[in-house]
Order: structure tokens, then sequence, then C-alpha cells
């Protein structure tokens, strides 16, 4: 099965999480950058991230997108900002939706937050990209390197249960 994990990372909890879950499952790997980088620091990091997520703002990707066609499931990585999705992922939800005929692909979701609940944030990818098939989120609070182990353990259950069936 050919498989692309696409991913935007702030702070690198994702792509902690990402570049794990790409390994275990022999994927490709995509990271989505921005033209303009949101702040990483303090006040304004909050203020501007939240903002650009509870708009559903789509900020402009420096990312080329691949084929999607060509994959059979692809996982969509982000972390929550403000109960929702980080609005990088609004970008490529945007360009999914207008370039490629998805429905009937299997989609898988990766979060991170810090606590808290991520339904919100589920809800907004399946609603946006709806006749997709969805596979059980797999979620993370806090990960760090520092966590290997544990997060490699719970990827592979991730898979067995979603793609070993």
């Amino acid at each position: 099965m050919k498989t692309l994990v696409v991913y935007y990372s702030l702070e690198g909890h994702t792509e902690i999480v990402a570049k794990l879950l790409s390994e275990e499952l022999g994927a490709d790997l995509l990271k989505l950058e921005l033209l303009r980088p949101f702040p990483n620091k303090g006040f304004k990091k909050y203020f501007w991230c939240g903002k650009s997520s509870v708009f559903r703002e789509k900020p402009a990707l420096r990312t080329k997108m691949p084929d999607l066609n060509q994959y059979d499931l692809i996982v969509i990585g982000t972390p929550i900002w403000a109960g929702n999705c980080a609005s990088p992922i609004n970008s490529l939800i945007d360009i999914v939706r207008n370039d490629y005929a998805l429905a009937g692909k299997k989609i898988g979701l990766l979060v991170t937050n810090g606590g808290g609940s991520i339904k919100k944030c589920v809800k907004q990818i399946e609603k946006t990209l709806n006749g997709c098939i969805f596979l059980k989120p797999l979620h993370f609070i806090n990960p760090s390197k520092e966590q290997r182990e544990e997060i490699v353990s719970r990827i592979k259950t991730w898979i067995n249960e979603n793609l070993r069936s």
C-alpha cells in the first residue's frame, strides 16, 4: 500500500510522530512549509496561530504537493490550535479538494496537542474531505523525542488495528 504522511509542525511535536509513523509505514513523508512562517515564541505565537486557526485561514504553502492520486493512504498530521486543526492544514485540504478526486481513499489523522479533546479538529477534516474512508485517529499529548519507544509502540498498535485487518 503506497502511503504518504503529510504534516505541519510549528514546535516539532507533530514532526516527531510523523517521522516515526512514516518509518513504520515505509511511507513517503512531506512537511508543509509556509511562505511566511508563523512566530514560534511568546504572545505572538499564540495570537497569530490561534487567530489563524479560529478564522480557518489558509496560509500560502511553500511546499509543492506530489500527485496524491498515486497514494492508497494519506495520513494528515496536525497540532491542535485553539481547538481546531492548524491553519496550514486548511491550505492542504483546500488544495486536495480542488485538485484531486479522493473519494473512497483511506485517510489517517495524526493529531498532537497539549491535552483536551480532538473531536473538533477531527470533525473539521472529516467534514471537508467527505467521501473518504477515515481511520481511527492517532493522538498524542505533548510527544517528545524521549518518548520514542512509547510512540513507536502506539504507532504499531494503530497500524495493526487500522491496516492489518
